[in-house]
């Protein structure tokens, strides 16, 4: 007992001297079990395997940038944040309920958001400006909730705004699995069978001259839809 205070003590004290140094172990940590989680253990429960992983092999992951995904399932920004480097996500303040989402708000840059609430949409919104100004690139899911079916919902504008004001890359993400996965289905949390993720982003886009943000949020949206149909193809999600 003893040796192990001696070993743990001296963490313990830089610690509580260094709360900055506490902040990066601690984010390491989880950025560690995300990728832990959602890159080997699930697959290797045989929950799911990852079929494609493609186009972000000449991502810079120094530069900031806006990733806008579709969001089928709660599992969507964790598998997303285990491929993309120095990057912080937009979650529903509903989320910070559950205690994990609660750490990674503190300890990985989320950012959460309640859209029916003009005070906290503001801070949330100077939070984005903040990260991407310090070099942060930022994951949004711009139909703001879980689609309940293979249909993209209406794209809000926040993420295409932020691209238009910062002058910031924007890339359209797709993550589909063929079958549901954590998604607004209550029989979705258990899989009966392995699922099969593909994950791709689908290359750069900026918005056009005067090109209002919400013309440019549905340019990006008729683009990612156009790619989920092809996918969504001889599974439970075609419509």
């Amino acid at each position: 007992m003893l040796g192990f205070i001696v070993i743990i003590l001296p963490f313990f004290l830089l610690f509580s001297f260094s709360a900055s140094l506490k902040h990066r172990i601690l984010r390491n940590v989880f950025h560690g079990y995300v990728y832990f989680l959602t890159r080997h253990l699930l697959p290797l429960l045989q929950v799911y395997s990852i079929v494609e992983i493609s186009g972000f092999e000449n991502l810079n992951p120094k530069k900031a940038s806006l990733y806008v995904a579709n969001h089928r399932g709660r599992f969507d920004a964790l598998l997303l944040l285990s491929i993309l480097k120095n990057t912080c996500a937009l979650i529903k303040s509903t989320y910070t309920r559950f205690p994990i989402y609660s750490a990674f708000v503190k300890y990985l840059d989320f950012i959460s958001i309640n859209s029916e609430s003009p005070r906290t949409l503001a801070a949330a919104l100077s939070k984005c400006r903040e990260l991407i100004a310090n070099g942060k690139s930022l994951l949004v899911f711009p139909e703001g909730t879980r689609a309940s079916s293979g249909r993209l919902l209406p794209f809000k504008e926040l993420a295409f705004r932020l691209a238009s004001d910062m002058d910031v890359t924007l890339f359209p993400v797709i993550v589909h699995s063929d079958y549901p996965f954590m998604t607004k289905d209550p029989g979705s949390i258990f899989p009966k069978k392995k699922l099969s993720y593909t994950v791709r982003c689908l290359g750069p886009m900026d918005p056009e001259k005067n090109e209002a943000p919400e013309d440019f949020a549905f340019r990006v949206r008729g683009i990612m839809a156009q790619a989920l149909k092809i996918l969504d193809k001889d599974t439970m999600w075609e419509i």
